[in-house]
């Protein structure tokens, strides 16, 4: 039986996972490591992990919308401060995030056994995924078929593919609502934020951990605005809006490789925040959240192959970037030179404001 490719994590990549708090620092924290309520920790390796056997979910499909999805603070996501940030330092690095970031909602579109980055033109043979975004996303799809397709995103100016693997509860595939995508970080100085290439494609997390990811780059909370700390493992939600996957890619590019199928071609920073050696541009810090209308964590599996199942550690996200580049441009230099308020946006051009002060 075919499945997706086994991942390989380096050293060098699995070490800068651990220390990519940096990151999230510099984004919500004007780098004031303290003050978040995260830590680095669980582990992962190369070794699979134990799968049980179901019979394949048919495809569903969800036609791509004409109509603005719900705002972010309607699904449970106000600022990622909300997401990560207690106690007094949350209010002065929730007054700077709104400028440190863009997002974009992309409402889930179909459900597929298609992976175009580690298993392109193998049609129904990967894992199943559930994709966001470009609604014509399937195992042959590539930048130039991406760009300017239909999409279910808040901007039609996002026709990327972003896509997760399906989520399991007893058996049954859980439909998700919707993806709040960030592009964070834009205010990151060494180097300097530039947008992400035409066909970037990236992967963040290990499909093959047999132990909980750091919460660094992939964690589970609710979908409320309170403060929480993010988990390893899905948490209970009870009382509120649902279960959310927050999966966080990296965002240094080695200039060169648009393909991420080597999962080389993009690492995260150092601890000091710096973009590693043979690592030169520092690109927007990519960040999901995916909510599902589930609020129990029992019985949750995640979709390992065609008919297979697996345990939540082994969580991650894939995108190419297909994006109408001249608005992706203007949001990440305006917003990096601080030209734009920046924020959640909609319509065909992302259109944001301009500051008054």
């Amino acid at each position: 039986m075919n499945s997706r490719c086994k991942r390989v994590v380096t050293g060098r990549r699995l070490g800068a996972m651990i220390s990519a708090g940096a990151v999230v620092a510099l984004v919500v924290a004007g780098g004031t490591a303290a003050s978040l309520a995260i830590t680095s920790g669980g582990s992962s390796t190369a070794s699979p992990p134990p799968t049980t056997s179901t019979s394949a979910a048919a495809p569903t499909t969800m036609a791509p919308t004409t109509t603005p999805p719900p705002a972010a603070d309607q699904l449970g996501v106000v600022a990622p401060t909300s997401l990560l940030v207690t106690g007094n330092a949350g209010s002065s690095a929730r007054a700077r995030a709104g400028a440190e970031l863009i997002s974009d909602t992309c409402l889930y579109s179909h459900e597929a056994n298609d992976d175009p980055i580690l298993m392109p033109g193998q049609s129904g043979q990967s894992m199943a995924h559930d994709f966001f975004g470009n609604a014509t996303t399937s195992a042959t799809s590539t930048a130039a078929s991406l760009i300017g397709g239909p999409t279910t995103c808040s901007t039609s100016a996002d026709a990327s593919a972003y896509w997760t693997p399906v989520l399991y509860q007893n058996g049954v595939a859980i439909t998700p609502i919707r993806n709040l995508i960030y592009w964070a970080g834009l205010h990151a100085t060494d180097p300097p934020v530039t947008a992400p290439p035409v066909g970037l494609e990236m992967i963040a997390g290990d499909e093959n951990a047999t132990a909980p990811q750091p919460v660094l780059v992939v964690a589970w909370r609710c979908a409320d605005p309170l403060p929480q700390v993010p988990s390893a493992t899905p948490v209970d939600c009870a009382g509120t809006r649902g279960l959310e996957l927050r999966v966080t890619f990296p965002s240094c590019w080695n200039g060169s490789t648009l393909n991420g199928a080597s999962e080389n071609n993009v690492v995260y920073p150092e601890v000091d925040t710096r973009c590693p050696v043979g690592y030169p541009v520092r690109i927007p810090t990519v960040i999901f959240h995916v909510v599902y209308p589930i609020t129990s964590p029992t019985g949750l599996t995640l979709s390992m192959g065609p008919g297979q199942q697996g345990t939540t550690d082994t969580a991650h996200g894939d995108f190419i970037n297909g994006w109408n580049q001249g608005v992706l441009t203007r949001l990440t230099s305006g917003c990096a030179s601080s030209a734009l308020i920046c924020g959640h946006v909609t319509g065909a051009n992302a259109l944001v404001h301009h500051r008054t002060s």
